[in-house]
């Protein structure tokens, strides 16, 4: 056989030891047993190299520290994804002992430290011999599940400007690939945000595209600061349909839990705006005042308002003045829900994302706060 192929090619070999490209067919890709996706956090994490992306301090080591321990322990992701247990390691490479020790005691409240958590806070750059320290660390410990790279910037290969910024990038997280694969983990890469905001949570990401194009996924953290709510985009080859989850941080147990979907999260918002604004009005209210008020978009103050009158949450009075149910015993209920209003946006594009809460009864505290 090695007389047929051209003299070309034999040359191309002898510079690859021998070896040529393999192919395979469609036919026999098909008929391949190939196991599933095995999700270190289901539906969030899969095995695969991972941006946990945020901006400065807006809890992304909380958020690592916690999955290594609940991974590392076989416990509870986000306070609601059980975990498969395994070994972890984390790379603090932005901390000391004192401090991880602190935030361990907080995480770990009269608990036990789990066994199979290992922790570095100095580790070699990629080029320097932290790709072949990480290797051989998962050859020695091959339970484990899970690796934490915190922060990502100190350990990629420095810039040296010689090249492009997507080449350096690229080259940054292509070596990490591999050794995911071969040790079945996942690798995740805390990570900074651009300052920039952007409709795509992705586009975010400090650096070029060949970061993101370089890896399996990414978990972008966002979050108001000073608020203790956050939404976390997930996002993947392994993500069937990219979605949002709306977070809340716990400050006496400093973790982050899921509490929902995001886009009812922010339903959930808007409507305890409305009630709240309502309950401190001494009249009636119109869409726009309360659009204006609550500082929304007037055709989604519009849809809310639709809804909530669904749900007996509010009280359409007519000619688009709306009320709280109990502000309105002796006024005549009109059944009008905006449908026939000019201007009215169609609901069937937000419905979807609504869950009925039990009666729907609202109730508006001494402060005009809404309770549910």
């Amino acid at each position: 056989m090695v007389d047929r192929i051209p003299e070309d090619l034999q040359k191309r070999a002898a510079k690859t030891n021998g070896h040529f490209p393999h192919t395979f067919t469609a036919a026999e890709l098909m008929a391949l047993e190939l196991p599933p996706v095995r999700w270190v956090v289901p539906d969030i994490l899969p095995e695969g190299v991972t941006f946990l992306a945020g901006k400065v301090k807006m809890g992304k080591s909380w958020m690592s520290l916690a999955l290594c321990v609940a991974v590392a322990s076989g416990g509870v992701a986000l306070a609601t994804k059980r975990v498969e247990q395994g070994e972890v390691l984390y790379l603090a490479l932005e901390d000391h002992q004192r401090r991880l020790q602190e935030r361990m005691r907080k995480l770990l409240p009269g608990g036990t430290a789990p066994e199979g958590l290992h922790i570095a806070v100095e580790w070699p750059r990629a080029d320097e011999g932290g790709v072949e320290h990480l290797g051989g660390f998962l050859s020695e410990h091959p339970d484990t599940r899970l690796v934490v790279v915190d922060t990502f910037a100190r350990f990629k290969t420095r810039a040296t400007g010689r090249r492009s910024q997507y080449d350096e990038d690229r080259d940054a997280v292509d070596p990490l690939a591999p050794i995911a694969a071969e040790h079945n983990v996942a690798i995740v890469l805390v990570h900074h945000l651009r300052e920039a905001e952007s409709d795509d949570p992705l586009d975010m990401i400090h650096g070029s595209a060949g970061l993101t194009g370089g890896v399996d996924g990414a978990l972008v953290l966002k979050r108001q600061r000073g608020r203790a709510d956050a939404f976390l985009h997930v996002d993947g080859r392994d993500i069937e349909q990219p979605t949002e989850l709306a977070l809340k941080f716990d400050q006496d147990a400093a973790t982050w839990a899921i509490v929902g979907d995001a886009e009812e999260y922010r339903m959930s918002e808007q409507r305890a705006a409305i009630v709240g604004v309502l309950g401190r009005a001494d009249e009636p209210l119109s869409p726009k005042e309360i659009a204006e008020m609550t500082d929304a978009k007037y055709g989604a103050t519009r849809e809310m308002l639709s809804q909530m009158v669904k749900y007996g949450q509010v009280k359409n009075l007519g000619r688009g003045q709306y009320v709280l149910p109990d502000t309105s015993q002796n006024v005549p209920d009109d059944t009008d829900n905006l449908t026939n209003e000019e201007g009215n946006v169609s609901s069937s594009g937000l419905s979807g994302h609504f869950r009925k809460e039990g009666s729907g009864d609202v109730r508006v505290n001494d402060h005009g706060e809404a309770e549910f």
